[in-house]
This record gives C-alpha cells, sequence and structure tokens, in this order.
C-alpha cells in the first residue's frame, strides 16, 4: 500500500483515536512493548496532542498527557521532517491540540519519547490497511464499538456535556476541540447542525461521580459529532 496515499485518511483516523486513547474501532497492537497504568488527575480542560508515526509494520500513536500540558511554542514548532528521520517513520502526523472533559482517568502508556522536544508516550500501533478503512467509514453520529481499557471519573457537581439518541441512549463528551472552548460547550448544541432527528445535545450538572471503567472484553459504545469530537455511551443510562 502506497504510504504516500495515507496523508488525509491518517487525519481522520487520529482524530478517532485521540479521545479514545487507544485505536477505535481498530486493534491496537503491544508489540510486545512494555506498558504500565497511570492515573491522571485534574484533567478536565487539560491540553493533549498525538504523534503519528507511520512506519510500514504500522502507525505508532504517541500522546503528550500525564507528560505536558503540549505547550503550544513546543507544538507549533515541532519539525515533522526532524522527527520523521529520527524515527525512520515514512510520514508524521500531528493531532491536536485536545482537551479532556473528565476529571480523572486511568489509562495505559508504554514508552517515553522526545519529538523535537516534546515528550509523550506510546499507546498504540495500529495497522495500515484497518486505520486507511476505518477513516473512510468514519461519519458523524455514526455508533462505532471501540476496544479499549481506560478509566474515565467525572467529578460530583461537574457539568457534562451529552448526545441523547433517538432511542434515549447518552453518549458523554470525552474531550473538546480548540474552536470550543470550555465555557462555550453549554452552547454547543447550537453548532451541531447535522444532528439525526429525534437526537439532541444537553447538558447538565452531575448529582454524583460518573464512572465509565472501560474493558476491551465488554461493549463499548461511541459516536462522534462533525467536528471529530467524541462521546461514550453511559451504560444503562437513559
Amino acid at each position: 500500500m502506497p504510504v504516500k496515499r495515507f496523508g488525509s485518511s491518517a487525519r481522520v483516523v487520529i482524530l478517532a483515536v485521540a479521545v479514545v486513547m487507544t485505536s477505535g474501532s481498530i486493534v491496537a497492537r503491544a508489540q510486545e512493548r512494555a506498558v504500565h497504568s497511570y492515573t491522571i488527575n485534574n484533567t478536565r480542560n487539560m491540553r493533549f496532542g498525538e504523534i503519528l508515526l507511520v512506519k510500514k509494520d504500522g502507525i505508532e500513536v504517541y500522546n503528550t498527557t500525564g507528560l505536558t500540558d503540549c505547550p503550544a511554542d513546543l507544538w507549533n514548532r515541532m519539525d515533522l521532517d526532524k522527527v520523521k528521520k529520527h524515527f525512520g517513520a515514512f510520514r508524521v502526523e500531528k493531532n491536536g491540540p485536545h482537551y479532556w472533559m473528565m476529571d480523572s482517568q486511568t489509562v495505559s502508556f508504554g514508552e517515553k519519547a522526545s519529538f523535537d522536544g516534546l515528550e509523550a508516550r506510546w499507546v498504540a500501533t495500529l495497522n495500515l490497511a484497518a486505520a486507511q478503512k476505518a477513516a473512510k467509514g468514519s461519519k458523524p453520529y455514526q455508533v462505532f464499538m471501540p476496544k479499549k481499557t481506560q478509566r474515565m471519573v467525572y467529578f460530583r457537581g461537574k457539568p457534562v456535556y451529552e448526545i441523547v439518541d433517538a432511542d434515549g441512549h447518552v453518549y458523554v463528551l470525552q474531550a473538546h476541540e480548540e474552536q470550543f472552548p470550555l465555557e462555550s460547550l453549554p452552547n454547543l448544541g447550537e453548532k451541531l447542525k447535522e444532528l439525526p432527528k429525534g437526537w439532541r445535545f444537553r447538558t447538565r450538572n452531575l448529582v454524583k461521580d460518573l464512572v465509565l471503567d472501560l474493558k476491551p472484553d465488554e461493549a463499548i459504545y461511541a459516536i462522534g459529532d462533525e467536528f471529530h469530537q467524541y462521546y461514550t455511551r453511559i451504560p444503562q443510562a437513559k
């Protein structure tokens, strides 16, 4: 498969995996890498970015969460040609910045690496063919089933931003884009022009902690909106 054809598709896949921390509906391969579980607190509105290294045997995804707040100066001035040469990649893509919406999360990371001065940790390796196929099929508000291990906690008393589908299933926002600052999110529904008939956006304040303890051997349902912001279904919530 010619790697040069992967550019635009890679961007779509990156957006899809960013808030998933692994691979969305694409299978991530550990490749005998040592991974460790980390609990990261105070993540609400935490800025993060991802770097994708496109190689012949897959797409290696690295994430800045828990290491830095993805400083704009380092992110913007990153020399992608320098990074590509250093890691032996065919192509390098940046995904972000994004901003987490949960208050705490537990995730697994692999080794740490520096990308022209910006530190990030490995989170997944994506199969090239599967990633390209997923990118072509990615549509707003189309339910997909990620396979991942991630514990997300939204604290009592904090607002959450949700999409409710026509059947009453509730999907909670995992991360927001830079074009929608935190203070603007209560009005996000006004921007969602492609919501299917019978779907709606809502804001609510939590009366108790909302905990999503996601495991790869359990059914997980997620959707994305037209701005590549992703939401996870709250089990049994309507």
